[in-house]
């Protein structure tokens, strides 16, 4: 009785749970081709745990590990492997963890170190910072989430010897996908940075950024200068713009430092302030001279890089300006006369000469005003076109920020850019401002029902005059109305142009060039009866191409004046309305 019951002990500790794996069916090859890769991962995370990673699990369900794994393209073991982070995405899971997640051996892990660096490598799995280098942590990355819910897998990315030139595209693509929402976090960005630095000790640019004797992300800041002026030829940065690249976990303190002049990059003689101009702004940094001769002497840089234009502006050069016949009254065509000559260069560089020497200030504030259609903003681009001037186009209305003081930020980047190009251009580029209503208007006092807001619009419209105070250029505002003018502002337009409706002749010139095939007697017809701007004339022109490519014929009288009576109709709705950004 006694042997029969020590027999009975001994088994019981003999005994072992039978794991999942070896209780489930395996996956069919039919079903594997009609499953997703989140199937396949849904089917393998529960299977994988507690496998220990046995030769029998392996070979219980090969078709669905062989299938996953050529999914990823990892081999079947590095697919297994994955398997922990993805059954715990949203926190990191350390050695340990794996370790009772496959109920082996820590031997068993040690032994597969391979694989995770290689799902490092692919970028599935990162390192998570950690105290404790005996106990190490990883985390699924935010492109391995991505990918998966795309039934994609993360493609093969070298960042071991690159050339110059693959270096900096590499950190490019990690700029723009931290800068896009949730396809790198910060996290992920500075550890690839560091990575990609790491790997690459034969470059100027990765050997000298990570000799420095700063913390890491402020590498990643240097970085992005370096890559701002080899890759977009922007040489001034302010430094909201690199607001993205900070962890939100942590305080940034770059910004603070730079601004009070103590960072190690502005005492090393690594970045400075951009511009001379006490106008300028004191937040705007470019890489010193030593800087780029340290960093970036391994690539072919212009001998002189004109700052690309930012996100709210447009450059467009005289050269792209399309040549277009415009029609005024004889009051409009003499100032537009005026001007052209004035902004031809040789008569320009005469006038600022005396100017100068009369202490006078010699830059140059045009007011377009008129109804909408008139051709303002056609004919500033007109005048660049026949004088040889770049133009820079500006929308206020499109610049205004969400958040409290950005705007005010914006607007003075615009100005400290404009500044940059006249300094560099052969022939002062045009500032062309359109549709200004708003903050040309009169400034409001601060007792209404947002004083906050009022702040602000008071404290762009002294940006703007400031600016238009200090301007060394050619600037051209647009405006449907005047009617609320500042006086502050009227003071410092020097030419102020007023654009009519055109006259009957005018609008017989305009009806023939848009409609060449239009009689002269047609088109006086059409100019007597209505009483058209030269862009609603283009509209209705437009009108008939359209309707001669659907339904050909050529263009009639009483098909015109079909279409002219419904741009009527538009024209009065749109009329009714009351403008915005003015006061009766």
């Amino acid at each position: 009785m006694r042997k029969k019951q020590d027999s009975f002990e001994l088994d019981n500790e003999m005994f072992t749970p039978i794991p999942y794996y070896a209780q489930a069916t395996p996956v069919s090859k039919t079903k594997l081709k009609s499953m997703s890769l989140l199937d396949k991962l849904e089917q393998l995370i529960q299977l994988a745990r507690g496998s220990r990673f046995e030769d029998k699990f392996f070979k219980r369900h090969k078709s669905l590990i062989e299938s996953t794994a050529a999914d990823l393209e990892l081999t079947t073991e590095e697919a297994v492997m994955l398997c922990p982070f993805i059954s715990d995405s949203e926190s990191s899971v350390n050695t340990r963890e794996i370790t009772d997640y496959f109920s082996c051996s820590p031997i068993t892990i040690m032994r597969k170190t391979e694989n995770l660096k290689t799902l490092m490598h692919r970028r599935y799995i990162r390192k998570q910072n950690s105290f404790h280098n005996n106990n190490p942590a990883y985390q699924l990355t935010g492109k391995a989430k991505t990918a998966f819910c795309n039934n994609q897998s993360l493609p093969i990315v070298n960042s071991v010897n690159l050339t110059a030139e693959e270096f900096m595209k590499r950190f490019n693509m990690l700029v723009r996908e931290a800068g896009r929402a949730n396809q790198i976090d910060e996290e992920e960005l500075h550890y690839e940075t560091m990575e990609l630095l790491n790997n690459n000790p034969q470059l100027a640019i990765a050997r000298n950024v990570n000799s420095l004797r700063v913390y890491n992300p402020d590498k990643i800041y240097l970085l992005y200068f370096c890559k701002r002026l080899v890759v977009d030829h922007q040489v001034q940065i302010p430094l909201h713009q690199l607001e993205f690249l900070a962890s939100n976990d942590i305080e940034d303190e770059f910004p603070i430092h730079m601004n009070a002049g103590r960072h190690p990059f502005i005492r090393e003689g690594l970045l400075e302030l951009a511009g001379q101009d006490d106008f300028l702004s004191n937040d705007v940094f470019q890489l010193t001279d030593k800087a780029r001769k340290l960093f970036l002497s391994e690539y072919d840089l212009p001998a002189h890089i004109e700052d690309d234009e930012d996100e709210h502006s447009n450059i467009l050069s005289c050269k792209d300006i399309k040549p277009k016949a415009l029609f005024y009254s004889a009051e409009d065509q003499g100032q537009i006369n005026t001007l052209q000559h004035l902004l031809e260069d040789e008569q320009l560089q005469a006038i600022r000469e005396r100017l100068e020497k009369a202490n006078l200030r010699k830059g140059f504030n045009c007011l377009f005003y008129g109804g909408p259609g008139t051709g303002k903003t056609e004919t500033a681009l007109q005048l660049a076109r026949m004088t040889g001037r770049d133009i820079m186009q500006v929308d206020i209305s499109s610049i205004r920020d969400k958040w409290y003081g950005e705007t005010e930020k914006i607007v003075k980047s615009i100005f400290e850019n404009y500044a940059e190009r006249v300094k560099k251009s052969k022939h002062f580029p045009i500032l062309l401002i359109n549709e200004a209503d708003a903050v040309l208007s009169v400034r409001t006092s601060l007792g209404g029902n947002n004083p906050t807001l009022e702040k602000t619009e008071n404290a762009i419209q002294n940006i703007l005059l400031q600016a238009m105070e200090d301007i060394d250029g050619i600037m051209i505002a647009t405006t449907n109305l005047t009617c609320n003018l500042d006086s502050a502002f009227d003071r410092r337009f020097l030419y102020k142009v007023e654009f009519h409706q055109p006259s009957v002749e005018a609008k017989t010139h305009i009806w023939q060039s848009f409609i060449p095939d239009l009689a002269d007697d047609d088109a006086n017809v059409l100019a007597r009866s209505y009483n058209f701007s030269g862009g609603q004339i283009e509209n209705i022109a437009r009108k008939v191409m359209v309707d001669h490519l659907l339904f050909g014929g050529t263009p009639n009288l009483n098909h015109i004046e079909e279409l002219c009576s419904k741009e009527q109709i538009a024209g009065r709705n749109a009329n009714s309305r009351r403008p915005i950004g003015f006061r009766s």
